[in-house]
């Protein structure tokens, strides 16, 4: 007689096997492709064009001393003369809109040239990516073959999103690391030391901030006074670098920016979250007033919603809400760039082989979940959307895919661990 479970188990795995063939297939097709999109600016890279321009500023502001100045446009655009003289498309300074703590990290880069300088920090990003997968909290890598974590680095280097972190210059993988290792201690419960590392991305202080608020609203006491005693050290180094008048001023200094056309700041209409697909639903013309205050509300209602669906305490509930308050915050946020979508790694990376197993995740959410994750894998789907149509609001559509997908998982995980402790 033909054991039929045995027939059925090695047919799900086949299938299982053949998908993750595929999948590495077209990941290694799409790293290549960004790398072609990579070098295919390069030029215009290594011109000055892109964001690490201001960050390159900053640096060489910190190093001739003159810090307090740091947001000066008059000594920006100073600077910006001397390394990127060639950009043509430029009549002000690129500006520099982080904080003052992270000028310290690209001090070191303004001792090199500035072309040397970017490529030093692009192979940085990329050491970076490489050792994601070492640092993810799974354990079950470590009882595993290199296999997994090389499929993982992979995927980190053919998402779209990371290929515009790298082109641009900009910090997206920096905060990626840090929201991972944040995770890590979490769950480890050394909630102290989790507040303290993500106190280290208040360099986008917008997107970390809504993640400590979901935190401290699960209870995670520990989480507060870690990120309260760490963002201290870093507003006194802050205070010590402009002064006070310029931390009074900096708020002042991005309003400014953010309401003056061509200052280089993001406009909602190339926002990937809901404030984008809002205004493309308008028409791609500026927000009225009531939109603003509209989207602070959605902003709420998202840390709101991520916090109270928080199913559990154990290692798995944990990786899941922090996946899906990750989704959220990039969704709801006030202000993101397409590259801030870099962030999603971390949930792709966490979940991704979860939800690749029929047996463990329900039909729909695991159909939402491979059926955005793909979408968001395509580079030339995101490349022709964010790059050619500049609809980057629409991208919102594919997040709220994916975060009800998650909450649907969280919700089976929540009612198979309540039949398993009713059944003790």
């Amino acid at each position: 007689m033909i054991d039929t479970s045995r027939v059925a188990t090695g047919s799900s795995r086949s299938a299982y096997s053949f998908e993750l063939r595929l999948g590495i297939l077209c990941l290694l097709g799409f790293a290549t492709l960004n790398a072609a999109i990579i070098w295919r600016v390069r030029g215009s890279v290594l011109e000055g064009y892109c964001d690490f321009t201001s960050f390159y500023t900053a640096g060489e502001i910190v190093r001739s001393g003159q810090s307090p100045r740091l947001y000066d446009p008059v000594l920006q655009w100073k600077v910006q003369q001397q390394f990127a003289a060639a950009v043509k498309t430029r009549l002000a300074p690129l500006p520099y809109i982080r904080p003052p703590f992270e000028a310290l990290l690209f001090l070191p880069f303004a001792y090199l040239s500035y072309r040397t300088a970017f490529l030093v920090w692009m192979a940085f990003k990329v050491a970076l990516l490489l050792t994601l997968p070492l640092v993810l909290p799974l354990p079950e890598l470590d009882e595993k073959a290199t296999s997994d974590q090389t499929v993982m680095a992979l995927l980190s280097l053919s998402f779209f999103p990371v290929a515009l972190d790298f082109i641009q210059g900009q910090d997206a993988v920096v905060l990626l690391l840090i929201l991972v290792v944040g995770l890590r201690f979490l769950l480890r419960d050394a909630q102290l030391a989790c507040g303290a590392v993500l106190a280290l991305g208040m360099f986008k202080f917008h997107l970390v901030l809504p993640l400590v608020a979901i935190l401290i609203l699960r209870k995670k006491i520990g989480v507060l006074w870690g990120f309260v005693g760490a963002s201290s050290i870093l507003f006194v180094v802050s205070l010590g670098m402009v002064h006070w008048s310029g931390l009074l001023a900096y708020p002042r200094y991005l309003w400014g920016l953010n309401l003056a056309s061509g200052s280089g700041m993001v406009k909602p209409p190339s926002m990937p979250n809901i404030a984008g697909l809002v205004t493309v639903l308008l028409g791609n013309g500026p927000l009225p007033a009531a939109a603003h205050w509209f989207l602070g509300g959605v902003l709420v209602l998202g840390i709101i919603i991520a916090s109270r669906s928080w199913q559990g305490d154990d290692e798995r509930s944990i990786v899941m809400a922090f996946s899906f308050a990750i989704v959220v915050t990039l969704l709801t946020s006030y202000y993101a760039n397409s590259y801030d979508l870099t962030l999603l790694v971390a949930p792709l990376l966490l979940l991704g082989k979860m939800f690749l197993r029929p047996s463990e995740i329900g039909s729909w959410p695991r159909g939402a979940f491979l059926t955005a994750a793909a979408v968001l894998l395509f580079t030339p789907f995101l490349w022709v959307l964010v790059v050619r149509l500049h609809q980057s609001g629409l991208v919102a559509l594919i997040l709220v895919i994916l975060a009800a997908s998650i909450r649907g998982a969280e919700a089976e995980n929540a009612r198979q661990t309540a039949r398993e402790c009713s059944g003790l």
